[in-house]
Order: structure tokens, then sequence, then C-alpha cells
């Protein structure tokens, strides 16, 4: 008896073209939805509306930025309890609002410091739809507010947030560069995730951080977790690498892609903190 029906080569042939071209019609649709849903992908928080924290809204004031390309973004800023103290621009991940990082912008406020927690555009109820020239354009607009208030400005990028806060320092005058959980481009995490895919060649938006890094000459520190499924460590060694001048790496044991503050970074952020407002302070005093 036949488990399978006989059938002559040429009809054999057949078959198998016909499944090898389902294959790569399902290949191509599978390529298709992948290029179209990328914006999906990357910013997967687009239109959702602002999250309320009680006590984030207590302690610092709602504003607005105005972007080069004339969108109005609301943020949140708390002023430096002094000049000395610098602000730490706060710069999100791409499933997060801003209302995210409270938890760090808090415990920053309490330690001395000012803070500016960005918002992108398309996010938390902004206006308009997020892509990496955007949100550049969004830090950009934070930066102009609080260097008006502050002499001092340090910033800090999680995540997607990383990528936005590479550029920006690699454009304007900051004290210091903090990176949480970062990315040495968008490219390079899609195309480890997405590995039957060309996604060097169909990535819109590709934040590369490991060429930017370069010509960034504040101190940097960076730090992530050991257990990062999201972003392997590897790309934290690799930015450190490429980073120049004054830098600092500090893998957090056991730390995943989300607790990294909680398991060890909290220490090595206020250390570095503390160390940048020291060397400011005397720059002050030799001035005088």
């Amino acid at each position: 008896m036949r488990l399978f029906p006989h059938y002559p080569p040429r009809t054999m042939m057949e078959l198998l073209g016909l499944l090898l071209a389902a294959i790569a019609l399902a290949y191509l649709a599978a390529l298709a939805a992948l290029y179209w849903l990328q914006g999906r992908l990357v910013y997967p928080l687009e239109q959702a509306q602002a999250v309320v924290d009680a006590t984030l809204d207590d302690r610092t004031q709602l504003i607005t930025v105005r972007t080069q390309d004339g969108l109005n973004l609301v943020a949140r800023y708390g002023a430096p309890p002094d000049a000395a103290s610098p602000t730490v621009l706060l710069f999100h991940g791409n499933g997060e609002d801003l209302t995210q990082r409270a938890f760090i912008a808090l415990e920053l406020m309490q330690a001395g410091y000012g803070v500016l927690l960005a918002e992108y555009r398309g996010y938390g109820g902004n206006p308009g739809k997020p892509h990496e020239a955007g949100l550049y354009a969004d830090a950009r607009a934070a930066y102009a507010y609080a260097a008006a208030r502050s002499p001092s400005i340090v910033l800090h990028g999680y995540s997607l947030g990383s990528g936005v806060a590479v550029q920006l320092a690699s454009e304007v005058r900051i004290d210091a560069l903090i990176l949480e959980a970062p990315f040495t481009s968008i490219v390079d995490v899609a195309a480890a995730r997405f590995k039957l895919f060309p996604v060097r060649y169909l990535a819109r938006d590709r934040y590369d951080s490991l060429a930017k890094i370069k010509s960034v000459r504040a101190p940097i520190l960076i730090y992530g977790g050991t257990k990062d499924f999201v972003i392997p460590p590897a790309h934290f060694q690799r930015l450190f690498d490429a980073a120049q001048g004054d830098k600092h790496l500090a893998f957090i044991e056991g730390a995943d892609h989300i607790d990294v503050w909680d398991r060890g970074g909290r220490k090595h952020v206020l250390q570095f903190l503390a160390s940048i407002k020291a060397r400011d302070k005397q720059k002050v005093h030799d001035a005088n």
C-alpha cells in the first residue's frame, strides 16, 4: 500500500516548482510586511496618550518646547537647585513615554540635580510621527530649553534614547553623556533578530551610535545589564571601545533590559554625576 501517490517525474518537477514559488512568495510577503511595518517595530507606542504620574507632576512643571520643524512638544522640567548643579536631560526608550523615566528623574532631583524629561513627537499625546530625523529635532528643542536655564547639561539616554542622546552629544556642548542599555545601531539589533532578511538594506531609521560616539568629547558613562536579551552586552563594550577620552563602562551583574537602574546602575550614575559636579565647581573656583 502506497502512503503517497506516485507521480511521473515531470509532474513531480511541476509540484516542486509550485512549492518553491509558494515559499518565494511567502518570503517576499514577509519581507514587504517587515519593510512597511518597521515603524511599528521601532516606535510601538506611537500615538499613545500620556500616562499620569502624580508625584512627577507635583515635583516638575509641564513645559512646551518647539522644534525647528514647527512642532510644539510637551515635556517635564525640574530646575536645578543652584547654578553649580547640572541639569540631566532624560531620553526614554521606544516602548515608554517620559513618565516611565520618572523614578530616575525623582531620584536625581533628590540628589540635587535638575531634570528635563524629554518627550518625542507622536508619544505622550504629542503631535507628529516619530522617525529618526524627527527625534533628533525633538532632542535639540529639549536641549535648547535646558541650556537656556542651566550652564551645565548632562544627557542620559536609555535604549532607543541612547541613539538620540549620542546624536545630540555629537552636535552640542555638554558636560557629560550617560548611556543606559545602549545599542551600536538599530540596524545591528534588527539584523540579529531577523536573520533571514536583509534588514541592513531595508532599514529607514538607523541610529548609528557606533559611528557617532567617536566625535563626543565629553566624559561618557555606559552601563547595562549582563542579562540584557534585548540589546546584548557586546553592544555596550563596542561603544565603549569606540568612545574617546574620559570614558567609563559598568556591567550590572544579573540586570536585564528594564531593571538596570535598580540593580546597581543608580550607584554608578550618581557617582559619575558627583564627579562631573565636582569638576565643574573646581573650574569655577580656578576661574575666580
